[in-house]
């Protein structure tokens, strides 16, 4: 048995290329309609390949059948074309800054990745739609791994926690305080400080004294700190966000 020299290749990448041809056609085209009445265009592209299809990597290739060669099987499909308001309707949304790519979680292991890539999991946001319907992912992953591996959903969002602090990290722009009779409320704006709801975080200490967290979002935050913490001069303020973001601040009295 010879082993062929033909480069594989996978369908996306074909695919990607050969749309991107088409769009550069479509941009030609709108250039020429501004100088010609009358012009040519591409309605629908039907190919037809002989090839071999090559499993790598738990990912389907292909190689093309080399002139003389027998045993390839043919693959047929047409493109058609498709408007930007059917796009609107039927495709996903893409990415914002707050989501995170499950390829980015280099703690997830590759068969778990691939086993949620196969029901359309790609993203964060994709598994907090599943989690609000009350899909179970651990199960989703067993039976796709065929039982070898599995998920802990609790696990997962803490990875992904710690993924959007890398790219989200908090920042203040003001910081206030209002006297009461044996308190000081503490209001501090800026951005990021909740990235998602826990009965844990955030948690405040001044002086190492615990400081009451009245209120906290992602940009605002509030906090009862009692007068007995406080000292003259230097206090020293430490909110801790969630497990992977901390702040420290140096309040003068």
């Amino acid at each position: 048995m010879t082993t062929r020299e033909s480069k594989s290749w996978n369908l996306e990448q074909f695919l990607d290329s050969l749309i991107l041809e088409l769009d550069k056609a479509q941009d030609t085209l709108s250039l020429k309609g501004l100088t010609r009445k009358l012009t040519y265009t591409v309605k629908d592209v039907a190919l037809d390949l002989n090839i071999f299809p090559v499993l790598e990597d738990g990912k389907v290739k292909f190689q093309m059948v080399k002139p003389g060669e027998t045993g390839g099987s043919r693959i047929s499909f047409q493109l058609g074309s498709i408007t930007d308001r059917q796009i609107r309707e039927n495709a996903n949304e893409p990415p914002n800054k707050d989501d995170v790519q499950l390829d980015t979680l280099d703690e997830v292991d590759e068969e778990v990745k691939q086993s949620l890539r196969k029901v359309g999991v790609t993203s964060t946001r994709d598994l907090e739609k599943l989690n609000q319907r009350n899909v179970n992912i651990e199960n989703v992953v067993k039976e796709k791994t065929g039982g070898e591996k599995s998920l802990d959903y609790s696990d997962l969002a803490n990875l992904i926690n710690k993924a959007r602090r890398r790219k989200l990290s908090p920042q203040l722009s003001t910081l206030s305080a209002t006297e009461q009779e044996e308190a000081v409320e503490l209001t501090l704006r800026g951005s990021n400080f909740v990235l998602q709801q826990s009965t844990s975080y955030p948690a405040a200490m001044v002086n190492n004294q615990k400081a009451e967290v009245l209120h906290a979002d992602a940009g605002e935050l509030r906090l009862k700190v009692p007068r007995q913490a406080l000292k003259d001069g230097d206090n020293a303020l430490a909110i801790a966000l969630d497990p992977y973001a901390v702040m420290q601040l140096n309040l003068q009295s």
